[in-house]
C-alpha cells in the first residue's frame, strides 16, 4: 500500500515531527502548550540586493617567519630551546663550535705578517733603485721591474689585510641570535650535530603579526582588490582581513593565484588554523535574517514563521554565508513572511505569536 492511500500515516510523521521539534530538550511535563500565547520579536523579510560569497579555504601563517642556520661548519653547542619557547630579540639562540673560524683568523693574521714583511722589502727596494734610475744608473727596464714588484707588494698586503678581516667577520657568526622577537616552531638540529652552512637549525616565528594564505582561481582573483576588506569565517568567528598581497602569475600545476590577507592584531586565531575565506561575488537578490533567528532543532536548521493568523510555524530553511550578524538564507524564505527575531525556549509550532516591537527590514 502507497503513502497516497495511509494519509494517517503521512500525517502522522508530520505531526511527530512538529512535535519532536517543539519539545527538544524538554521533558513532558515541561514542554510548552501548542496554542499559548508567547510575546516575541517579530520581523517582515524583504528581499534586497545581497552580496555574494564564495568560499575559499585558507590558511593562517606567520607574517614573519625565518629558518635559522650558520654560515659556518662545525659542531653544534649551546642550543637550549625548545619547540614553542618564546625568545626575545638579540639572544643567543645556538652557537658553532668556532675552532675552525679561530684557526681561520690565526691563518689570516700570518698571512698578513708575510705579506706587509714583503711590502716592506719592495719598499726599500723602492726607494733605492729610484735613485739609482734618476742618477742614470740602472737602465729603464729594471727600474719597471722593481716598481711593479713594489705595486704587487701593496696588492698582496691589502689582500691579506682584508683576510684577516673576513675571518674576523665569520667567527662573528659562530654565535646566531634571534632576529626579531617570536616563537621557536621547529627545532632541526640538537647539540653535537655537525652543522654545515646554509642547513636549518630553527625555525622561528612572530605570532603577534599573522596573516592568511590563500589559493584562489582566476574568476574569483579578479573579483579581488589590493587594501579591500574580506570577511574570514574561523571556527564561529567572523574575521575582517585587509587583502595585503595578490599574485598576478598563476600556479604552474594548479592554475590558482596565491592571496594574501593580514588579520587584525586581536584575531581569535593562531598559526596553523584553517580558515574559509569568503571572496565577494556579484550582487544579487536574496534575503538574509539576523544569526539569532536561525535555529537548530533535532539537527535541522529552521526559523519560527508567522502566519496572518499569528500563529508559529518551525519552517526548514537552508543557510548560506554568514556575513557579520545575519545570515543569508538560500533557500525556505520568501520576501514579505514574518519571523521571530530572537525565539524562547516556550516558542513551539502552534503557539500564538504577540509581536512586541515588531520590525521591518
Amino acid at each position: 500500500m502507497n503513502a497516497a492511500k495511509r494519509p494517517w500515516l503521512a500525517g502522522g510523521l508530520v505531526l511527530a515531527l512538529s512535535l519532536g521539534l517543539a519539545a527538544c530538550g524538554k521533558s513532558p511535563r515541561e514542554a510548552p502548550t501548542a496554542g499559548a500565547t508567547v510575546q516575541a520579536q517579530v520581523l517582515t523579510l524583504k528581499s534586497s540586493a545581497e552580496k555574494g560569497y564564495s568560499s575559499v579555504p585558507g590558511t593562517v601563517v606567520a607574517a614573519q617567519r625565518v629558518q635559522l642556520s650558520s654560515r659556518l661548519s662545525g659542531y653544534l653547542r649551546h642550543l637550549d630551546l625548545r619547540v614553542g619557547q618564546a625568545v626575545q630579540r638579540g639572544q643567543l639562540l645556538f652557537e658553532v663550535d668556532p675552532a675552525t673560524a679561530d684557526s681561520q683568523v690565526q691563518q689570516a693574521r700570518a698571512s698578513l705578517a708575510q705579506a706587509e714583511a714583503n711590502l716592506a722589502n719592495a719598499r726599500s727596494n723602492y726607494e733605492r733603485f729610484k735613485h739609482l734610475y734618476a742618477q742614470g744608473a740602472i737602465p729603464a727596464k729594471q727600474w719597471d721591474e722593481v716598481q711593479a714588484q713594489y705595486r704587487m707588494a701593496e696588492a698582496q698586503a691589502a689582500a691579506a689585510r682584508a683576510g684577516i678581516a673576513s675571518a674576523q667577520a665569520n667567527l662573528g657568526y659562530a654565535r646566531v641570535t634571534a632576529p626579531f622577537a617570536g616563537v621557536i616552531t621547529e627545532k632541526f638540529l640538537q647539540n653535537g650535530d655537525l652543522v654545515a652552512p646554509g642547513r636549518p637549525v630553527l625555525t622561528l616565528a612572530d605570532p603577534s603579526h599573522l596573516e592568511v594564505q590563500a589559493s584562489v582561481g582566476s574568476r574569483l582573483f579578479a573579483a579581488l582588490r589590493q587594501g579591500e576588506t574580506v570577511p574570514v569565517l574561523a571556527d564561529g568567528h567572523t574575521i575582517d582581513a585587509r587583502v595585503l598581497d595578490l599574485v598576478a602569475v598563476a600556479d604552474s600545476e594548479t592554475h590558482t593565484h596565491l592571496v594574501k590577507l593580514t588579520l587584525p592584531a586581536d584575531s581569535p586565531v593562531q598559526a596553523g588554523d584553517y580558515v574559509q575565506v569568503q571572496i565577494p561575488s556579484p550582487s544579487r537578490q536574496g534575503i538574509s535574517v539576523p544569526r539569532s533567528a536561525l535555529l537548530d532543532r533535532a539537527g535541522i536548521p529552521g526559523v519560527f514563521v508567522v502566519d496572518a493568523k499569528g500563529i508559529a510555524h518551525y519552517r526548514l530553511v537552508r543557510p548560506g554565508a554568514e556575513v557579520g550578524s545575519e545570515v543569508e538564507i538560500l533557500a525556505g524564505l520568501v520576501a514579505g513572511e514574518r519571523i521571530v527575531v530572537d525565539p524562547s525556549a516556550d516558542l513551539i509550532n502552534g503557539s500564538r505569536v504577540v509581536p512586541a516591537g515588531a520590525q521591518h527590514g
